[in-house]
């Protein structure tokens, strides 16, 4: 009890605390998969209970008398102000997916006549873009290609063959952080692109888009910037790129005068090109409501967190749960790592059961992969002190009942 006490403690004077009271938090349950779902902070209900008023009562009029058809480019901006961007280079538009689609389309267009065709990636990075990144070379870009790489190879491969080097800033599985100002130089020298998925960094690790020579970026909107499930992505593209950047989704809204319905297109000379269809507003709405709380965050007290709760876990799983073979993965250097740990065991499904049961929620990646989501706006010390006892219950009892019997 002494040592919970002490994790008792840091929560006390933890800068983020009052954070934690503005999300809708059950008391019997403790959320470690918010790399996968963020809660819902407490004022999205009442914002999406206006937003059903205003529909009701104003109908289409709604769409400008309440600014929603500037939504995309407003919570773009807001999210801008959390990833380094300026103003006018963010937006928010469909699934991450989706964006990373077109955006890896502009970026191999954009290369068109360089005689670069390779979009070079990770061969673990998220199964989902390579799938993208794959489409992209099968049905619009046939001439090119896509070279998988292990991750500790890609700078050197990047050369005079590679058009765009697209990669996760933080690996989802071990955390791995990746260098993205080194990356960028290097990619630049060569002549390349890079395109980055912040899904599992935007709004736990600091970036600064704008001052790391960032070309392209895309990011999820429902983990850690806690929009909501579904919530709608959004799409980064440096200004320096945006008045020649085309994608292959070119939808009414992204047109420079939408409501001129105009037979041909002419792209919007801003960021609102990257757009194509009516926002998803009811997701917005609740997406912007997560961004507002995220960006109210100091992103110094959030990464320092961040690292006290990742550097707290391992030290306890690998003191209390390595006898039993659990083992730590990914980076044990906290600066080149995101915020979540990854266990591996052969109980991995079994401790996934057990602990939902004692109501802490986390993400099994099957056979024997655990992951563990530190968000420090609602996660608190002592949470984490609970789930690792709770594994080493858990991981005990298995043991006793497999003893043999006398």
């Amino acid at each position: 009890m002494e040592q919970r006490r002490y994790f008792e403690q840091l929560d006390a004077v933890d800068p983020l605390r009052d954070i934690r009271a503005q999300f809708d938090l059950p008391d019997d349950r403790v959320f470690f998969n918010g790399n996968s779902l963020g809660p819902p902070p407490r004022g999205t209900a009442e914002r999406l209970d206006e937003a059903m008023r205003r529909w009701r009562d104003d109908m289409n009029a709604g769409w400008w008398d309440h600014q929603w058809l500037q939504l995309p480019t407003l919570t773009g901006d807001r999210i801008g102000g959390i990833i380094g961007a300026a103003p006018g280079q963010v937006v928010v538009g469909e699934s991450t997916s989706v964006n990373l689609f077109k955006l890896l389309c502009g970026a191999v267009e954009s290369q068109s006549g360089s005689g670069r065709s390779v979009i070079l990636t990770d061969r673990d990075n998220f199964p989902s873009d390579l799938y993208i990144a794959d489409g992209v070379t099968r049905y619009v870009h046939r001439q090119a290609t896509v070279r998988r790489v292990p991750q500790d190879e890609i700078i050197d491969r990047i050369d005079s063959d590679v058009a765009v080097v697209t990669l996760s800033h933080v690996d989802y599985r071990t955390a791995q952080l990746l260098p993205m100002r080194r990356i960028n130089e290097r990619a630049h020298e060569a002549g390349a692109l890079v395109l980055w998925d912040l899904s599992h960094s935007a709004g736990v690790v600091p970036l600064e888009l704008d001052a790391d020579g960032t070309d392209l970026a895309v990011g999820c909107g429902y983990k850690y910037l806690n929009g909501g499930p579904g919530a709608p992505g959004y799409m980064y593209v440096a200004q320096r790129l945006l008045p020649r950047f085309e994608q292959p989704v070119t939808g009414w809204l992204g047109h420079t005068r939408p409501f001129d319905f105009t037979a041909g297109y002419q792209p919007d000379p801003g960021v609102a090109r990257l757009t194509t269809g009516c926002p998803p507003l009811l997701s917005l709405l609740a997406l912007d409501e997560g961004v507002t709380l995220t960006a109210g965050a100091d992103p110094a007290a959030v990464r320092a967190k961040s690292v006290a709760l990742s550097e707290e876990f391992i030290a306890l799983a690998s003191a209390r749960l390595a006898g039993y073979g659990v083992a730590v993965t990914g980076p044990v250097d906290s600066a080149q790592r995101g915020s979540h740990v990854s266990l591996h065991s052969e109980s991995a499904e079994r401790l996934a059961k057990g602990l939902a049961a004692r109501g802490f929620q986390l993400e099994l990646r099957p056979p024997d992969l655990l992951r563990f989501g530190l968000a420090p706006l609602y996660i608190r010390h002592v949470d984490v002190f609970d789930c690792v006892a709770a594994m080493e219950q858990l991981l005990a009892e298995e043991t006793a009942d497999a003893a043999p019997r006398p």
